[in-house]
Formats: structure tokens, sequence, C-alpha cells
């Protein structure tokens, strides 16, 4: 085959239901830079492929002859561009961008025939933790608003913040493709994400992406402050009753 008049072009989803356009949300906003790496007869490179909000995907591989590829894909693509695979959150994911550039996705490696379309499903690589606040042991003077909470994750600066990543290799018993990760040395807090509309039945939801991680039974994991009209209420303490070991890919959930 000629070079240059047969590209590759995929499709990409993200694991899960999707809400609003952010890829946290499991929904591609359109625009975003995917690296993908390619491995055919002439060895493995990565490429810069572009996703659209319909989860298109469009690059500049082409084929050159109609033999098997195998493909994958991460984003963002900023690990292989720098080539450095180290990851971190951030310890203010208050605002949107801050919590969203938490977000690590890798695709499962598939082989593709020549001329096929592929469909690639991206699984999250961090940990996501979702706190649910009820009315029920406020202070009565505390109005229903999010606004006159205070919650921080691992107050004390107990938390690992980034981790060196490793791509999946193979699917685990779930048929998802996660990768490893190992700890950094960087430690901290999370200020916490306010969710738009709290879970059914709760005042609050707040939500934050974390490395993976275990934490230690009695780990005083979260710390709640209340204010209104000028006073304080608090701290609150939520401590950990057992160890905790948040794995990529799944949401751990607190009420």
């Amino acid at each position: 085959l000629p070079d240059g008049t047969q590209p590759l072009t995929l499709t990409a989803a993200i694991e899960g239901s999707a809400d609003t356009r952010a890829t946290v949300d499991n929904r591609w906003n359109g625009n975003e830079t995917i690296a993908l790496q390619v491995t055919d007869g002439n060895g493995t490179e990565w490429y810069d492929y572009t996703v659209d909000d319909k989860g298109n995907l469009s690059g500049d591989y082409y084929w050159t002859n109609p033999s098997s590829i195998t493909v994958q894909g991460l984003y963002p693509n900023v690990m292989v561009k720098n080539n450095d695979w180290t990851w971190s959150v951030e310890e203010d994911q208050s605002s949107d961008e801050a919590y969203q550039s938490g977000d690590l996705l890798c695709s499962e490696s598939k082989a593709v025939s020549f001329a096929q379309t592929p469909a690639l499903t991206f699984c999250h690589q961090t940990a996501k933790l979702v706190v649910n606040i009820k009315q029920e042991g406020l202070p009565e003077s505390i109005s229903a608003t999010a606004d006159d909470i205070s919650l921080t994750i691992g107050e004390g600066d107990i938390l690992t913040m980034d981790g060196s990543f490793s791509l999946p290799t193979a699917a685990d018993s779930d048929d998802r493709w996660l990768g490893t990760w190992a700890s950094g040395s960087t430690k901290g807090s999370i200020k916490p994400h306010l969710a738009t509309t709290p879970a059914t039945g709760n005042f609050a939801t707040y939500e934050a992406l974390v490395i993976p991680q275990d934490v230690a039974t009695g780990t005083k994991l979260l710390t709640f402050t209340a204010e209104k009209d000028g006073t304080s209420y608090g701290p609150f303490y939520y401590t950990l009753k057992g160890d905790a070991k948040w794995q990529a890919g799944y949401v751990y959930t607190y009420d």
C-alpha cells in the first residue's frame, strides 16, 4: 500500500455512564489529545490522536501494508510527550479544572486488521472518592447550603499525591484494563470538588481523584468544619474503622 493514503481511524468511549462533557464524567468534551501507541512490522511508536465530542479519533498513522497492527490509547498525552511516567493529583480540587486535571485514562491493547475502525474503551486509572453529607447532625443554625461546610480529605498531609504509572498489559477478572502504580514520595491533603447535584437524600456531595494507595485503619480521613453568621463549628472527624485500599478505576463512597 502506498504511504499516506489509508489513515488509521478509531472511535473511543469512556467506561461508565455519560453525564457532562468532561472525561471525569465519562464523556469527551472534544479536541482532547490522546497518545496512541501503534505496534506494526516496523516496531512500536506513539502518535498524537485527536478525539471529537462524539468519540471519533483521527491522527497521523497510515497503513503501509495490510498486516494486523496493535493499538493502545492513553489520555492525556503528556506522560508520553515528556517521557515522564509520573502522575499526580491536585491538593485543591475545588475548581472544575483542578478536579478534572487528575483524570488519567487508558484503553485496552487491541489488534486491528486493515481498514477496520476499532472501538477503544478507556478506563479511569486513578481512584475516586465520593463523600455524601446528610443534614442530620449538623447544627440547626446551619442553613441548607453547602457553602457553609468545609471538608478536607487527609488533613495533616497523609495522602500520597503522586506515583509512577505503568500501562496495563492484560484485562483483569472484570475485563477491565487497569495499569499498575508505584507510590511517589509527595504527601498532601485534598480540598475536594463540590458536586453540582448532591446524591439523593444528602445535603452535599463532594468528590476527589486520588492516586491508588492503601490507608491504614485509625486514620482521620475526613475533617469537617461548619461556619454560620461568624460562628464556627467543629472540627468533626471521620476515622477509618478498617484498612482502605483504593484501587485504580474504582469509586469509594463514604456516607
